[in-house]
């Protein structure tokens, strides 16, 4: 069972009660970090907690109630306010430094999907993805009351503020997927992924949430699907100065971890040989999805469940041809009605975890 915590008042209220709820799990998260910045990216401990502490001298003028909650978790915590601001920079910090050394054998992960009305009998706008990373990694389910009016139910690491995937009570729902380009640069010190994603979640329509994404530029590459209830999905690539909107085709959108056309944004990917991986699994997903339309929750619970590939199939499981520092597995597999507000998830592959229920009402 995937853990889940109620967090309501002001950012820093949130905060504090998050960091007092996961104080074990946020220390363990920080420490599995710390050994994949040093083993994998090459940085030194002290050179990664500089650069955390660069990036977040920014992070009042790009969002405060953000920073408010970073301070409010190492309050909360007892933590050091820079390895919790490690934590909800490390998208920018260690797809970068990943990136730039053009690495053979790199940790990607999450195959995403949005499926329109006419091609699921619930006739509502779905979405969700597969979401792969590091097994050990300990992550939460948070439903967020905020003093706006908005709820937010989502899926996070312990100690990051907010969270990533989900959907909103305004039926806002989000997948991401990590990428990179020859153009990320975290020192560019633009408003980073996580913060991002929080103001999708905290956006009332799908323009804004859109807005939130387009109308600044980034640090680094990242791709997102946004879904509004009744109403519509969309896929949009970000490069640090470029984007790209991909629209359903047949009723359907799919993204894993490549850009899918790097010609018509405008920037190029490092060389990586295990490419291939990415597009395997993006490819499946579109023809599953496809081949059982309309679709069920059945059929779609069915195909994340796909083993085809494994152990780099969409239900993501160890390669124990790679080391083990480079293990990826399927952490949790969600599906969420934007119409309804209900999400189903599960806590690790689902091919072995029942799928929950939540509800936003």
């Amino acid at each position: 069972m995937l853990p889940h915590f109620i967090f309501q008042g002001s950012p820093f209220a949130q905060g504090l009660a998050h960091g007092e709820s996961l104080k074990s799990s946020i220390q363990n998260n920080i420490e599995v970090y710390v050994d994949r910045f040093t083993s994998e990216a090459g940085m030194k401990k002290n050179e990664l907690y500089d650069n955390a502490k660069t990036y977040s001298a920014v992070l009042n003028k790009q969002n405060s109630n953000y920073l408010d909650g970073m301070k409010g978790i190492s309050r909360g915590s007892g933590i050091n306010f820079i390895e919790i601001a490690m934590l909800n920079l490390r998208y920018e910090l260690l797809y970068n430094a990943l990136g730039k050394r053009y690495m053979d054998q790199t940790t990607d992960g999450c195959t995403a999907f949005a499926i329109m009305p006419e091609a699921n009998k619930t006739k509502h706008v779905i979405i969700g993805q597969n979401w792969d990373w590091i097994p050990d990694i300990e992550c939460v389910l948070i439903t967020n009351i905020n003093t706006n009016g908005i709820k937010n139910l989502s899926f996070t690491e312990a100690g990051i503020f907010a969270g990533k995937p989900g959907m909103n009570s305004k039926g806002i729902g989000l997948t991401v997927n990590g990428m990179y380009s020859n153009e990320d640069d975290w020192l560019r010190l633009c408003k980073p992924f996580h913060v991002r994603c929080y103001e999708i979640l905290q956006s009332s329509n799908l323009n804004r949430a859109l807005n939130v994404l387009k109308k600044t530029k980034r640090s680094c590459t990242s791709n997102f699907i946004i879904g509004e209830a009744n109403n519509k999905a969309i896929d949009i690539e970000l490069a640090p100065n470029t984007h790209r909107i991909i629209i359903p085709k047949n009723g359907i959108i799919t993204h894993a971890n490549h850009l899918q056309n790097q010609t018509k944004i405008n920037v190029k990917e490092p060389p990586n040989p295990q490419r291939y991986h990415s597009e395997f699994r993006q490819k499946q997903m579109q023809l599953l999805l496809e081949r059982r339309k309309p679709l069920t929750l059945a059929d779609i619970k069915l195909i994340m469940q796909n083993h085809k590939n494994k152990p780099q199939s969409l239900c993501r499981h160890r390669d124990l041809t790679l080391p083990s520092s480079q293990h990826t597995i399927t952490k949790t597999a969600m599906i969420m009605n934007l119409d309804t507000r209900e999400m189903l998830v599960t806590s690790g592959n689902p091919c072995t975890s029942k799928f929950e229920h939540f509800t936003l009402d």
